[in-house]
């Protein structure tokens, strides 16, 4: 009796997530998943900015810029060096061709004893002038990503949607955020306070993200009502964060990239309902459009 009883339990519940799997989601799962989490999530995309101003940003940017290309005291040359080591750790992992030349043309700019100019560094990676501008402010957006966060990846996204996206995308360099050496680099006042702010909402984004996701990989692999969709779905997930490309994981499947980038769209919308303190809005119509 108790394993015809266990195997009941299965078949509704399987039948149920099967049957109509985005509701059961929407009304049931991430629900319960917010219940327990209520005091810790996320209140609001912009929230994760702090109220950051861009110009705050700006200037952190420009400071680091400096710290680069300036005179450089023994602190500062050995935060620079490591800044750079753990960029370097960074850029050896990614799947883009061109991020090895961005590293190469920034070592040649700033890096060594005699700096490099942007013609011979053009030559020398078999690009043009304007591209090297581009690699090389590339890697000092990026290497400010490493010191500063969230912040200084742009704009506060638009919706909960476009916040967990943005997570994603860039999980590689927020989970590789450098130590708290860096502070070094930026001498005023006004852009190590914003540096704090930016590390500490960065901490607390991806450790909701690292929780959700956790979650969401057991909800979609469940054993017992696991669904084939819902495990690509939560496989395609961890690519993503591993910053492997749509087009590579599309190649892997053997399938076409809209379906990988359909999987990733519903992959943000469920997380963006696990991560997020909806019960604080009037969430009515947005949650329709996600049913």
């Amino acid at each position: 009796m108790r394993i015809w009883r266990k195997l009941t339990i299965w078949a509704v519940n399987f039948c149920f997530k099967a049957g109509d799997g985005m509701k059961y989601f929407y009304d049931y799962f991430a629900k319960e998943y917010r219940a327990g989490r209520k005091d810790i999530l996320l209140p609001a995309p912009a929230a994760m900015f702090r109220d950051i101003r861009p110009g705050d940003v700006k200037s952190c940017r420009a400071a680091l810029k400096k710290s680069f290309a300036g005179g450089r005291d023994g602190r500062k040359v050995q935060a620079l060096k490591k800044l750079l080591g753990e960029y370097r750790e960074y850029v050896s992992c990614c799947n883009d061709g061109q991020a090895k030349d961005r590293y190469n043309a920034f070592v040649y700019r700033y890096m060594l004893e005699t700096p490099v100019g942007s013609r011979a560094i053009a030559a020398k990676l078999g690009v043009t002038r304007e591209t090297v501008q581009n690699y090389i402010n590339r890697c000092i957006d990026e290497m400010l990503v490493l010191c500063m966060g969230i912040p200084a990846v742009g704009q506060p996204p638009g919706d909960r949607e476009e916040a967990v996206g943005m997570l994603v995308r860039c999980s590689r360099l927020f989970s590789a955020m450098a130590g708290d050496y860096v502070f070094c680099l930026f001498p005023g006042q006004r852009e190590q306070a914003a540096l704090e702010q930016g590390r500490r909402a960065t901490r607390r984004a991806m450790g909701e993200l690292a929780g959700a996701v956790e979650a969401y990989s057991g909800y979609c692999n469940d054993e017992h009502t696991c669904i084939d969709t819902d495990i690509r779905k939560a496989d395609i997930l961890r690519k993503c964060i591993a910053g492997v490309s749509p087009a590579a994981i599309a190649e892997e499947y053997g399938c076409c990239q809209s379906t990988v980038y359909a999987d990733i769209r519903e992959n943000e919308r469920r997380l963006a309902v696990m991560m997020f303190d909806i019960e604080r809005e009037d969430r009515s119509t947005w949650m329709e459009s996600l049913k």
